[in-house]
């Protein structure tokens, strides 16, 4: 039987047997269109990704029907949306994850020791990610695989000796990012989160010291070359899935 794991913990665990789930194949889409004054049709602006709903219909089976009023006070503890949004793995792709939390109650169908009911999860990030980030370090030029079907945004780790230099992201689909340091910036260890779009040093924002690009790792491989005072640099992401 096919179940889940959430925030580490397995369906198993809790006496849950799912019995289906429904994953759309696609985040929703926030189209863009405007309307043509006098004419047919409109202009298309392009699409963005909303959050991604998932449902899973479960079982839960106890030994009487005070053992399930037990075993329902743990799981909805344990499925709290108050702790945010957690790793959950589907058994049937168990190297990918989603960050879930539930997004409404959980109403239930009782028979005797025995309860049926739907779990649904809001994904606020829409994406799929593989369990296993990939790290590629080193100077001079690099590459960065990014083996799912979505655009990857990795936290960067910069060692900078100072002044002026620069890391360049050369696509797989051709567009080229750029990241400078101006001549002021000083020596040290720089973090880029490309996707929380934060660049700190130490416990501070560095934000005067770096301009540019947050980088995106298309699908396929991305070449990162760095040049100037730059002295090697890491990349931390996860294949990224639609």
């Amino acid at each position: 039987m096919i179940g889940f794991k959430y925030d580490g913990t397995h369906s198993d665990t809790l006496s849950i047997l799912m019995n289906s789930k429904n994953v759309p194949m696609i985040p929703p889409l926030r189209e863009n269109f405007e309307p043509i004054p006098g004419k047919d049709g409109a202009w298309d602006f392009g699409v963005q990704y909303g959050s991604r709903p998932l449902g899973t219909t479960c079982t839960i089976i106890a030994a009487s029907a005070a053992d399930l009023k037990t075993k329902l006070r743990t799981l909805v503890g344990f499925l709290n949306p108050r702790l945010g949004a957690r790793p959950l793995i589907f058994d049937d792709e168990p190297d990918k994850l989603y960050y879930a939390r539930i997004t409404s109650q959980i109403p239930l169908d009782q028979i005797g020791a025995m309860g049926t009911f739907t779990l649904q999860f809001i994904c606020s990030d829409p994406f799929l990610y593989s369990i296993t980030p990939t790290t590629v370090s080193g100077s001079g030029t690099l590459s960065a695989v990014n083996n799912g079907t979505y655009l990857s945004q990795p936290i960067i780790a910069i060692v900078h000796g100072g002044g002026a230099g620069t890391v360049v992201n050369t696509r797989a689909d051709g567009i080229v990012q750029t990241l400078t340091f101006n001549s002021t910036a000083v020596a040290g260890t720089y973090v880029v989160d490309c996707k929380e779009a934060t660049i700190t040093k130490g416990t501070s924002g560095a934000y005067q010291y770096l301009s540019g690009d947050f980088f995106a790792l298309s699908e396929g491989e991305n070449t990162v070359a760095n040049t100037g005072g730059v002295t090697s640099l890491s990349l931390v992401y996860r294949d990224t899935y639609l």
